[in-house]
């Protein structure tokens, strides 16, 4: 049985065949998920998939010629996730070019649930509280806090970093699509190597408000930016040894957290004097940001601003191209205290972020 999506605009058509070298589990459904609607948008039970009589799955997809299409295939969950390339676990998504009619072969060869999802255990130490008041704020929630194994109470205070989405930064059992962005790794192995100076990780969870949550132009924006500075912020100070010097405090996300990172930066430089902004949804705004930084009788150009960009991520794309030409207007200077950087091949996702992390981290808190 061949499953079809509604076109999008029906310039090319991808034609789909799934074959499961990894027996379905009895009483189990397979399902395709992705970044367009018709697959679901990235819901693991996006759409169901039945087989023919070989037993192989097939869809259809019509898409715009020359647009990326992302997907998974799983059981229904992120850690039933299927594998399609043995050397990639938790695989990444599947990309589709859509340059032209074609046919494409997936074969699962095995189940994330059978390889171990939790085989990834935190290095350091990786503690939570949930004491915080959340003031103005919908969803109640605790906070991550990450520590090196070198943290110290009798060192020097070290840096900060506050960064958004805190499900999908140190465990891929807890993280969007079942892979994180490895701080905890990469960050201790920069430590270690004296690539950048101590610091520890703050991890702010996203909640079912996180898109008007990341982004200040919304209430609910303006409430997190304010539960940041005035009950994370001096609770972190109050009980770990670290820096509360804005030139040692760094706030960092992607995606809508990178619009949200770049917005905190504007509002709280007394507080903030890095910002790291991967793949940031400053289109999500219209002109908005664009207009604030364009009217801005001053800006932090003591600072140091990160922004980045997949090249197969089109409107994050023309949104960052956009921006740093505006912040170049405004005085920003590339190395100086701009770094642009062009992630070629490199999609909207949680494995992008992780695999390039090493580049705002060296930028923002290299040792000088």
């Amino acid at each position: 049985m061949k499953a079809k999506v509604s076109p999008i605009k029906t310039s090319v058509t991808i034609d789909l065949n799934i074959k499961l070298k990894a027996a379905l589990p009895e009483g189990e459904q397979l399902y395709i998920t992705g970044s367009l609607p018709e697959l679901g948008n990235w819901d693991p039970e996006g759409v169901p998939l039945s087989p023919d009589s070989n037993g192989l799955y097939q869809l259809q997809l019509s898409a715009e010629r020359g647009s990326i299409i992302e997907c998974k295939l799983t059981r229904g969950t992120w850690k039933t996730q299927g594998i399609y390339d043995p050397d990639v676990v938790p695989p990444d998504n599947f990309v589709i070019k859509a340059g032209k009619n074609k046919k494409i072969n997936i074969t699962i060869l095995d189940w994330l649930d059978k390889q171990i999802l939790e085989s990834d255990p935190v290095r350091g130490k990786l503690l939570s509280y949930n004491g915080l008041a959340c003031k103005k704020l919908k969803y109640q929630r605790s906070v991550q806090i990450w520590l090196p194994e070198s943290y110290s109470e009798k060192a020097e205070p070290c840096a900060v970093i506050y960064m958004h989405d805190s499900q999908n930064l140190f465990e891929p059992a807890t993280s969007f699509a079942g892979v994180d962005w490895k701080v905890d790794e990469t960050i201790s192995e920069m430590i270690e190597a004296g690539e950048i100076r101590p610091c520890i990780v703050v991890g702010i969870p996203n909640s079912p408000a996180r898109m008007k949550e990341l982004n200040m132009f919304t209430a609910e924006g303006k409430a997190y930016g304010r539960f940041i500075v005035d009950e994370v912020k001096p609770f972190i100070e109050g009980k770990f040894n670290v820096s509360g010097k804005p030139a040692d405090n760094c706030i960092m996300g992607s995606s809508m957290g990178g619009l949200m990172s770049l917005q905190m930066l504007l509002a709280y430089n007394d507080k903030f004097s890095m910002a790291g902004c991967l793949s940031s949804a400053f289109q999500k705004t219209g002109d908005k940001i664009f207009a604030q930084v364009r009217n801005a009788e001053t800006m932090p150009l003591d600072a140091k601003l990160y922004l980045d960009t997949g090249e197969f991520e089109p409107p994050i794309a023309e949104s960052f191209f956009a921006m740093v030409e505006l912040l170049q207007e405004k005085g920003y200077r590339e190395q100086e205290n701009l770094f642009a950087y062009l992630d070629e091949g490199a999609t909207h996702s949680e494995s992008a972020w992780a695999r390039r992390l090493r580049i705002p981290l060296k930028y923002l808190l290299g040792k000088n």
